[in-house]
């Protein structure tokens, strides 16, 4: 129950677990066993600085009740369609070595450089 109202939590907000492990200070391997096959239950301490990064409550995290997640602010169904289009390929950097990050990086952006914006021609 708990890893999977984690990973809901964790997808809701739409955050990567590096970056839930900076906001926390928890490792990213400690939180990787939270979410993954293993479903480690965290200690109280823990459980509470993850409600608090994921803007939820403890009881909602380990029994599916209590607080709600907070609403996200509006967001366009373009955006919406977006983080729907792109989770996975965010949720696969995750699991990129550190070194290949800038390389990817500077990929996609020269990638973006090249292809018109909206409303733009080439």
């Amino acid at each position: 129950m708990f890893r999977d109202n984690l990973k809901e939590q964790i997808e809701y907000k739409g955050i990567i677990i590096k970056e839930l492990a900076a906001k926390t200070g928890i490792s990213k391997r400690t939180i990787d066993t939270y979410v993954d096959s293993r479903a480690v239950i965290p200690n109280a301490e823990i459980a509470v600085k993850l409600a608090e990064a994921l803007d939820t409550s403890v009881e909602y995290l380990v029994k599916g009740t209590g607080a709600q997640p907070r609403p996200q602010p509006d967001i366009s169904k373009k955006e919406a369609g977006n983080y729907e289009k792109y989770k996975r390929i965010v949720a696969d950097l995750d699991s990129i070595p550190q070194e290949y990050l800038p390389a990817l990086e500077a990929m996609i952006h020269a990638a973006a450089k090249k292809l018109p914006r909206d409303g733009q021609t080439a």
